[in-house]
């Protein structure tokens, strides 16, 4: 509700701003608002509802002059977080009442320093870009759920219908990877329960 809110106070005056050229909104979200990840259905559900937030706004504020920018940047590596492991827009409580099992997940993704993630949204602002995934990875994250997101490259749209089903193809084995690292966490620690 953040994001809604600041949008809803500051909507009114960038609509009557007297300098009509363009003017932006870039909501932070998250790669887990593009796949759900194992331990974060709250988060998840927040950062998914951004898009939807996004996608709606792109369509009404069009005839404003005013350009929607989502960004999902993966797990980022903020001042006084010296393991990358957590994803850095949670709380400390948050942080360490995650599941173990999310821990090992997300050790598979290598983090980025906010730097850059800060660097990147501001790229993604000033060429226009609805969509901006922080690496290579999320590009392929965002190709394989781009789904009726708005698009205003067609080089990268034809991307998108081209490379769609190969990008699905690999979030699946990537997801099939995750329940399996879900699975044998699960069977070990039932093992040890037992014994």
């Amino acid at each position: 509700m953040g994001s809604f809110n600041v949008i809803k106070a500051a909507l009114p005056l960038m609509k009557d701003r007297k300098d009509k050229g363009p003017a932006s909104i870039a909501l932070m979200s998250s790669m887990a608002g593009q796949a759900g990840i194992y331990g974060f259905a709250a988060y998840s559900a927040t950062k998914f509802g951004l898009r939807g937030l996004a996608e709606a706004l792109q369509q009404e504020l069009l005839v404003n002059n005013i350009h929607l920018s989502i960004i999902f940047p993966p797990v980022t590596e903020t001042s006084g977080i010296e393991q990358v492991e957590f994803i850095s827009v949670l709380t400390f409580e948050a942080r360490e009442r995650m599941p173990e099992i999310t821990k090992i997940i997300l050790k598979s993704s290598p983090g980025m320093k906010a730097e850059e993630v800060g660097k990147i949204t501001i790229q993604g602002i000033k060429s226009g870009s609805f969509s901006k995934p922080c690496r290579l990875d999320g590009r392929a994250v965002a190709i394989a759920t781009a789904g009726l997101s708005p698009q205003t490259s067609f080089l990268m749209a034809s991307i998108e219908v081209v490379f769609a089903g190969l990008f699905r193809f690999v979030a699946l084995l990537l997801q099939w990877r995750g329940y399996e690292i879900i699975e044998k966490y699960n069977y070990s620690h039932k093992k040890q329960q037992v014994e």
